[in-house]
């Protein structure tokens, strides 16, 4: 059983060590979802992308002129995070966002916000930058990115999606675009937001101008700092709400079960009332039980204990006859010596002599402490 638990403990933890990343788009996900295939890509193109997983690990990264900085995955990009990515990424060449929400675009002081874009096939680009060519397209959109400053910021707006409600299939900026492009400003780089996190996961990377886009929009500088945010940057100390990893029915949920649970144990539970006397099915006498006592010492040839029993035994019944108030041998010694007639000294070796060694031994010191009550009983 041992070698089995090994074996089984020894699977476990292989199993957890070669565990797919769970976010999205992760450099190190080899799986449908992964980001491992962009980031080889860019490599090959001889881009040097260094993956940091922390806000301060981008602090740490400090980006500057000659690098561009992604956020692959802004699911647990909390408030603070987000000001810190603004303050890190000011003197970079381009700030990439895949898939933000208008909360982050907010604290970025970016005039955009973002919408679900809803089923979106084959979109065409409409528009030639630096990153997107005016005959790209792409076939996987997650979002899609509004000018909320329309006609007075620079925005520019490629990939533009329609609106469903319109038969007509016209593409309408007012209902977002899959990219939306920024100049560089005093307060941030270049940024680039891009509606499309899935077109760029393995999956789904060599399909339409995927690979292309992505390329075009990650490998602009000869550094790449890849920016995937973690648990611990979605911690909040200025206030702001953020997204909770648990659903708002888990509580709920918990006060019930504990409930239910309670009462449960309450209504099965074991009443405790008033004690029953039963009668003994068997009556066993005192003497079966002595003997069968004594049978166990004697199997264990545990002499000794024995011994002390039948001297204890002894020296209170010696007491208790002698009327003493105590079974202390100082004061029961003298007293059955003189009520016995025999010397102190023989009555205190009988009763706190040394043990038994033999059997014969023991059957002496019985019969004697026997013979010391017959003579205390009868003067």
């Amino acid at each position: 059983m041992g070698v089995v638990a090994c074996g089984l403990a020894a699977l476990g933890a292989l199993a957890l060590a070669t565990a797919q990343p769970s976010q999205d788009l992760d450099p190190d996900g080899t799986g449908p979802g992964g980001g491992r295939a962009l980031v080889e890509v860019l490599r090959h193109h001889g881009v040097d992308v260094q993956v940091v997983r922390s806000a301060q690990a981008l602090v740490d990264a400090a980006p500057a002129s000659g690098t561009t900085v992604v956020v692959a995955d802004p699911e647990y990009l909390g408030h603070d995070s987000t000001t810190t990515l603004a303050r890190a990424s000011r003197r970079a060449d381009r700030l990439v966002l895949l898939s933000p929400t208008s909360e982050q675009l907010d604290v970025l002081a970016l005039p955009l916000t973002a919408t679900p874009a809803g089923v979106v096939t084959d979109l065409r680009s409409g528009c030639s930058t630096s990153v997107a060519r005016g005959d790209d397209t792409v076939s996987e959109v997650d979002e899609g990115l509004v000018d909320t400053e329309t006609g007075r910021s620079r925005s520019q707006l490629c990939f533009v999606l329609s609106d469903p409600r319109h038969a007509s299939g016209t593409p309408d900026a007012a209902f977002g675009a899959a990219m939306a492009t920024l100049p560089a400003t005093a307060d941030h780089p270049e940024v680039v937001a891009l509606g499309m996190t899935p077109a760029f996961t393995n999956r789904f990377l060599a399909t339409a101008s995927h690979a292309g886009l992505a390329v075009r929009a990650l490998g602009h500088s000869p550094r790449l700092v890849w920016y995937q945010p973690g648990l611990g940057d979605l911690a909040n100390a200025s206030g702001a709400p953020t997204p909770s990893p648990w659903p708002v029915w888990l509580g709920p949920a918990a006060v019930l079960l504990a409930t239910a649970v309670l009462m449960l144990a309450v209504v099965r539970g074991r009443r405790m009332g008033a004690l029953v006397t039963e009668r003994l099915p068997v009556v066993v006498r005192a003497v079966e039980t002595t003997e069968s006592r004594g049978r166990i010492y004697r199997r264990a040839r545990d002499r000794e204990r024995a011994a002390r029993i039948l001297r204890v035994a002894a020296t209170t019944r010696l007491a208790r006859r002698l009327g003493l108030p105590t079974t202390e041998l100082t004061v029961v010694v003298p007293a059955a010596a003189a009520a016995s007639g025999m010397p102190a000294a023989e009555v205190a070796a009988l009763l706190a002599g040394a043990p038994p060694t033999t059997d014969a031994e023991l059957h002496t010191i019985a019969v004697s402490l026997s013979r010391l009550e017959e003579r205390v009983r009868t003067p």
